[in-house]
């Protein structure tokens, strides 16, 4: 839930009939609680200038795999199943953290699984009613809105994505987020919102991963992190 990058993932659409493939464009909007913006100086227009924050994340998805992207900016973030790590991939930089999707951090520290339940709403995105998946950590609730009957995903797919509890979402809903609100207590409130779908033909090589290799300088021994370096 650190990573702020992370946490960012209007046009009729259709019911899709298998897992959806193709990229969503999310508007993000960041809310941040003011005590927490005092100590550490941070602002809105900060973030974005320093690359921390973007308006919009693009995620394209194909069989369990996928790869999300500012609107603007060279970082890129891929998830490969056969890996099961998101790495945040940076054209200016040698190195390349990841985190092990397989850990839930709070989970793990805490020895205690989040509370998840699923509520129905009147909230209505791209003319579609939603559901929500509520979880909720003892540091803060993630949303998820969706509707099963659109952007259909196999939630198996993912089935060893514990990070952010997606591949707990996806058991319920069966379906992509159309909308992600993330609460962090005391820090910060990240909206996501889906404001395009684009179904086309993903072509594997997007989510081509440079030569790595485990950094010597940057070890982690404890937690869901690992770093990697360019080759």
């Amino acid at each position: 839930m650190k990573y702020i990058l992370l946490l960012l993932f209007l046009i009729p659409v259709l019911s899709f009939s298998q897992n959806f493939e193709g990229t969503l464009v999310y508007e993000n909007d960041i809310e941040i609680a003011e005590k927490f913006s005092k100590q550490l100086g941070m602002t809105k227009e900060k973030m974005m200038e320093s690359g921390q924050f973007f308006e919009e994340t693009l995620t394209t998805y194909k069989n369990g795999n996928y790869l999300s992207k500012p609107n603007k900016g060279k970082i890129k973030v891929v998830y490969l199943s056969e890996r099961n790590e998101i790495l945040t991939i940076d054209k200016k930089s040698e190195l390349v953290p990841a985190i092990k999707a397989e850990i839930d951090l709070e989970t793990e520290l805490k020895e205690k699984s989040p509370k998840i339940t699923v509520e129905q709403t009147d909230e209505i995105f791209l003319n579609i009613k939603c559901s929500k998946v509520i979880v909720e950590w003892e540091t803060g609730t993630y949303e998820y809105f969706f509707n099963s009957d659109y952007l259909k995903m196999d939630s198996t797919l993912y089935s060893n994505h514990k990070y952010d509890m997606w591949s707990e979402f996806l058991k319920l809903s069966n379906s992509l987020p159309l909308k992600i609100v993330k609460r962090m207590d005391g820090m910060m409130t990240i909206t996501m919102t889906l404001k395009e779908i684009k179904e086309h033909s993903v072509n594997d090589k997007i989510f081509k991963l440079p030569k790595l290799e485990l950094s010597k300088e940057f070890v982690v021994t404890k937690g869901n992190q690992v770093y990697y370096e360019k080759k």
